[in-house]
């Protein structure tokens, strides 16, 4: 089991918690998990950004986002780096270059925290931008 320190922030309130997300995998694939106020979020899935993905949005739904380069609408994950616990930060007509390589859990300064949805709908518009 590895843990990944994040922040996160309330949105209600925005007041901002450190937390661990543990990391566990077995032959179903990855599980990622943690804890705000006492209660237990997790995503589990074969793909390392899908499972953190997963992870994200029930977070969200309780009012949660988290503080990470993962968790940007423009996070981005390149077939080759599917299974990994990397992403592009891209930027709409340029083209993704090692530069803006980070680990999902890299912490940000975030105000906007969007769900999969939203980054799927950026994931489509960079990729026609380029």
């Amino acid at each position: 089991m590895e843990g990944n320190e994040i922040r996160l922030k309330h949105l209600a309130d925005n007041v901002y918690t450190d937390a661990v997300v543990s990391e566990t995998e077995d032959s179903d694939g990855i599980m990622l998990s943690t804890f705000a106020d006492g209660k237990l979020f997790s995503g589990k899935d074969e793909d390392y950004f899908t499972a953190f993905r997963k992870l994200r949005d029930s977070l969200l739904t309780e009012g949660y986002g988290m503080c990470c380069a993962g968790a940007r609408i423009n996070a981005v994950q390149s077939g080759m780096m599917a299974g990994t616990d990397r992403v592009y930060l891209v930027s709409l007509g340029e083209k993704a270059v090692q530069s803006n390589v980070r680990g999902i859990f890299d912490y940000v300064d975030m105000d906007n925290f969007p769900d999969s949805a939203e980054q799927d709908e950026f994931t489509e518009k960079f990729y026609r931008s380029i």
